[in-house]
């Protein structure tokens, strides 16, 4: 008896922490997607805690700002949390960085209409890491596509690339290289999607009247759509070979996931609890009935 209580100490060690880890995730999650949102999608590009909010950087305000709420919601589970997160820290980078008066027509009314659909659409793209490491990399390919900040988004990329391995097996091969092409295409696509916005709002100026709103995001999605279908090829082919090192690096990052699942396996079957730890051992008997 002493034996097995000896043996079942490390169990429920483990399962004492694996208990309070569960309990304390959620604030864990909250705290990092909190202070994640601005080096996410603004790192580099204004003072520190502000946002570029000017009507001539809306490119730059709309796509930073999805790929920070894209972060936050993979990281948080809960709707409710996550919808706080980043309607918090949207509306501290409003109060340290909204201009005072408009420099252009409804620039304030604009520069909200774009925080709130990053918002919303980084939500619904981070909500899908839930699924798996193969939906996390989607997450992080698409905030590396997005993000206007000066980090090194490759890092992310290169992550993104890797993490099919993290669920590989021998018979899987085929499903995890094609995981792994659907990660690198989602980026690229969404990386042009990016460069022709990007190419879209340019055109625009704060002195230019073309009679309404809407005449100027006309003006921005046939300036967009111009890139696309004339220059996609050329921007592809800069994508690609500019991320080159990058590649290595998730190579790298493969074979790493792929020897350290290998070399843990026999540390994790140890370590895993089995009902025979947990529960008294059945009685042995002949089957036949009791007397």
């Amino acid at each position: 008896m002493a034996d097995d209580a000896v043996s079942r100490e490390p169990l429920d060690r483990r399962a004492a922490l694996s208990a309070a880890w569960r309990r304390g995730r959620p604030l864990v999650a909250v705290v990092a997607a909190a202070l994640l949102w601005w080096p996410t999608g603004f790192w580099g590009l204004d003072a520190w805690l502000h946002v570029p909010l000017r009507a001539i950087d809306g490119d730059v305000v709309v796509l930073s700002a999805t790929a920070s709420a894209a972060v936050v919601a993979a990281l948080v589970a809960a709707p409710w949390p996550r919808l706080a997160v980043v309607a918090g820290c949207s509306a501290l980078a409003w109060w340290m960085s909204a201009p005072a008066v408009d420099s252009a027509p409804d620039e304030r009314e604009v520069l909200v209409l774009l925080l709130l659909a990053a918002a919303v659409v980084g939500l619904l793209v981070g909500r899908r890491a839930g699924r798996g490491p193969v939906a996390v990399a989607g997450v992080l390919a698409v905030v590396a596509a997005l993000t206007q900040a000066t980090w090194p988004t490759g890092a992310a990329l290169a992550v993104a690339l890797a993490l099919p391995f993290a669920v590989a097996t021998w018979d899987r091969v085929a499903p995890t290289l094609w995981a792994v092409a659907g990660v690198l295409l989602l980026w690229l696509a969404v990386s042009l999607g990016a460069l022709a916005l990007r190419h879209g709002w340019d055109i625009l100026h704060p002195r230019m009247d073309v009679g309404s709103k809407r005449g100027e995001l006309r003006l921005v999605v046939e300036a967009a759509w111009s890139f696309l279908r004339t220059q996609w090829q050329h921007a592809a082919t800069d994508l690609l070979t500019g991320h080159v090192g990058w590649f290595w690096v998730a190579a790298a990052l493969a074979v790493v996931l792929v020897v350290g699942r290998v070399v843990l396996a026999p540390v994790r079957r140890r370590w895993a609890p089995t009902g025979g730890a947990t529960q008294p051992a059945a009685r042995v008997t002949s089957g036949a009935p009791r007397r």
